[in-house]
C-alpha cells in the first residue's frame, strides 16, 4: 500500500498507474478501524479483486472534526497500526485530502465529480449513514442516484450491530473511556490497544491523543508498535501492566530484559482486562 496526501498527489498516482482501467473507491476517517469499517473494506477489496480495478481508499486530514466541531476525536489507533491494517484489508493506495474550509463548503456533487475523475472510480462503497459535502447532504440516496446518471456504480454496505446498535467510534471510546474493555474488543474485533515510547519500565502516551482508560492495573499484551514495513498480526507476551493517575504513563510492572532492546522506540500494549480478571478476553 502506498499513502499520499492532495488531490494532485492522487492524480499523478492514478495517471501513472500501469495497466488500470479504474477503480473501486472507500472514502472517510476510519479511525478506529472497528468492524463496522472492515466490513466495507473487505467489501471493496472483493469487487476490486474480481473486476481488477485498483483499491483506492480517501481519507482526511486533519479529522473533519478539528474544523467543524474544534476538536479532533481521541484516537482508537496507534498511525502506524493503522495503516499496517488498512494495508491487510487490500487497498493499494491511500490518499488523504486537506480538510480546508473550502473543503468544508464544497457541495457533495462538486466534490464527487472531482474525486470520481481523478480517482477514475468505477465503483464506490459506502455504509449507509455515510455523508460527505456541505451540510453533509452526499447521503447515500443522492450519491445513488448521482452514479445512475454519471456511470458510477454506488454499492451499500449494511451496518454492523452490536447489540442492536450500529457500532461507531463514539461508543468505542466511550467504552475504552469507561474501562470496559471487553466491549471495545468486540466492537473492534481486536483487543484495545495504546502505543507510546519505552524508557525503562515505562511507556510514554500522549493522553490528549488517544483514548485512555482509568487508571488501574490491567493484563495486557506487550510488543514493538506497528510500522509501515511491518506485517500482521501484532502479538506481545503477557504481562501486567499499571495505567497511572494522570493516565500518560504505562508501567511494566514485570518487566524482561527483553524489552531492553525498544528503548526509545514505540511499544504496543493491547490491554486485555482490568485487575478483578472479570473483564479479560478468553
Amino acid at each position: 500500500m502506498k499513502r499520499i496526501v492532495g488531490w494532485d498527489s492522487l492524480a499523478e498516482e492514478i495517471g501513472s498507474a500501469e495497466a488500470t482501467s479504474g477503480s473501486v473507491l472507500t472514502l472517510g476517517v476510519f479511525d478506529g478501524l472497528h468492524r463496522g469499517h472492515i466490513r466495507l473494506l473487505s467489501t471493496a477489496e472483493r469487487l476490486a479483486r474480481a473486476a481488477g480495478l485498483q483499491r483506492v481508499h480517501v481519507g482526511f486530514t486533519p479529522h473533519p472534526d478539528l474544523l467543524i466541531r474544534g476538536t479532533a476525536p481521541l484516537l482508537l489507533i496507534d498511525e502506524g497500526e493503522l495503516e499496517l491494517r488498512m494495508a491487510d484489508a487490500g487497498i493499494d493506495l491511500w490518499c488523504d485530502l486537506p480538510f480546508t474550509p473550502e473543503m468544508r463548503d464544497t457541495s457533495w456533487e462538486r466534490f464527487l465529480e472531482r474525486l470520481v475523475g481523478v480517482s477514475k472510480a468505477k465503483s464506490l462503497v459506502l455504509s449507509p449513514e455515510s455523508a460527505f459535502g456541505r451540510d453533509r447532504q452526499g447521503t447515500l440516496p443522492n450519491v445513488r442516484a448521482w452514479g445512475a446518471e454519471h456511470g458510477l456504480q454506488v454499492h451499500p454496505v449494511a451496518e454492523v450491530l452490536s447489540g442492536g446498535v450500529p457500532i461507531r467510534s463514539t461508543r468505542i471510546r466511550e467504552a475504552v473511556l469507561a474501562g470496559d474493555l471487553s466491549g471495545a474488543a468486540r466492537l473492534l474485533a481486536r483487543p484495545y490497544a495504546l502505543a507510546g515510547v519505552l524508557k525503562g519500565n515505562t511507556v510514554v502516551l500522549r493522553p490528549s491523543e488517544a483514548a485512555v482508560p482509568p487508571p488501574g492495573v490491567y493484563r495486557a499484551r506487550v510488543g514493538v508498535a506497528g510500522r509501515q514495513e511491518g506485517r500482521l498480526p501484532l502479538v506481545g507476551r503477557l504481562t501486567t501492566v499499571r495505567v497511572n493517575e494522570d493516565q500518560s504513563l504505562i508501567t511494566l510492572l514485570r518487566p524482561h530484559a527483553a524489552d531492553q532492546r525498544f528503548e526509545g522506540g514505540r511499544l504496543r500494549v493491547a490491554l486485555l482486562g482490568g485487575p478483578s480478571g472479570a473483564d479479560l478476553l478468553p
